[in-house]
């Protein structure tokens, strides 16, 4: 009889998926093989702890689990067959053994004239439930294809990296992997590099895989740009001629440099945007702001100051006129 998934990991059939992968990781933690050399006992409880663990943590495969146990589990299992197949549990001759990881099909000597081999074949795809050739056998309970564990990682970037995109090397588990950055890529994003994670077991059946690693990703603040969504801010340096003149000054982008009118009048503070420079990611483009900041000579020789005190001719009216708290 195959082994209860919810027994093996100690947990009640409700149990969360918190509850689930607390016990887990103890499981794993005290038995793990790295920890346990020549303990054959410990091996195989860490074994079945991540079998259970894969099926029960998966809410699609722990739904299937629940209500057909592990056949539910197999490549092409078909339910609505198998839910046509356990109406005929109520007619003489069938039953469902208790308990267990849900319900398991056996036949009595009964009478019935139920088709079993056509129940069964389009159910099990042409072979019975309890055919397990092909399964990988951990202490007593079947399962399908595995997948190894999954890893999860931290990896910081600098911050045009992230707008940019681009490949980095990366070390996980003494194992060097080449990661590619999706451009637009953002503090807190969760990055997803399928099997590049831990190995399926050793003795796992044919089509099984290693698992995900999960990259967490941090983004280091940049000392010139700031970033709001996909929208980028550049405090950009004006003279005191070309705020009043105006003029057409080079700003640097992350995707090059690109050529911004500043207008005549221009105050600090001011947002001249070049559209669609800003984080592109996926198909979507965000904005590119030069952010304006009048900076004074650092000169102030006789003619400097002249010149200054000819500029207050400009104001039509005080410019503190409205500072009023």
């Amino acid at each position: 009889m195959e082994e209860d998934f919810y027994k093996v990991l100690e947990v009640a059939r409700e149990a969360d998926d918190a509850t689930i992968k607390k016990a887990y990781r103890k499981i794993a933690r005290e038995n793990h093989p790295d920890l346990n050399p020549d303990n054959p006992e410990a091996e195989e409880r860490f074994k079945k702890a991540s079998v259970a663990f894969e099926v029960l943590s998966d809410s699609e495969k722990r739904k299937l689990y629940d209500e057909f146990g592990a056949a539910g589990l197999r490549e092409g299992f078909d339910r609505d067959q198998a839910r046509r197949y356990q109406q005929w549990q109520g007619r003489p001759g069938f039953g469902a053994t208790p308990g267990g990881g849900g319900p398991q099909f056996y036949w009595s000597s009964g009478g019935s004239d139920a088709n079993f081999e056509n129940i069964f074949g389009s159910v099990f795809g042409g072979r019975s439930p309890f055919d397990t050739s092909d399964y990988a056998d951990f202490g007593g309970f079947y399962t399908g294809p595995l997948k190894g564990q999954d890893i999860e990682a931290s990896l910081t970037l600098d911050f045009l990296t992230a707008v940019r995109g681009g490949e980095l090397d990366l070390r996980v588990d003494g194992r060097q992997i080449k990661v590619r950055i999706p451009a637009g890529a953002d503090d807190g994003d969760k990055l997803r590099l399928k099997g590049k994670g831990g190995p399926a077991p050793a003795d796992a059946p044919k089509g099984s895989r290693a698992g995900d690693l999960l990259l967490n990703l941090h983004v280091k603040p940049h000392p010139l740009l700031s970033r709001e969504g996909l929208n980028l801010y550049l405090d950009v340096p004006v003279t005191v001629a070309e705020a009043v003149a105006g003029a057409k000054i080079s700003v640097p982008t992350p995707h090059g440099d690109y050529v911004v009118t500043v207008p005549a009048g221009v105050h600090s503070g001011a947002k001249l945007r070049l559209k669609d420079k800003g984080v592109q990611r996926g198909k979507k483009a965000g904005d590119f702001f030069a952010v304006v900041q009048i900076h004074a000579p650092d000169l102030a020789t006789e003619d400097v100051k002249e010149a200054a005190q000819a500029l207050d001719a400009g104001y039509s009216r005080p410019v503190r006129a409205d500072l009023k708290l």
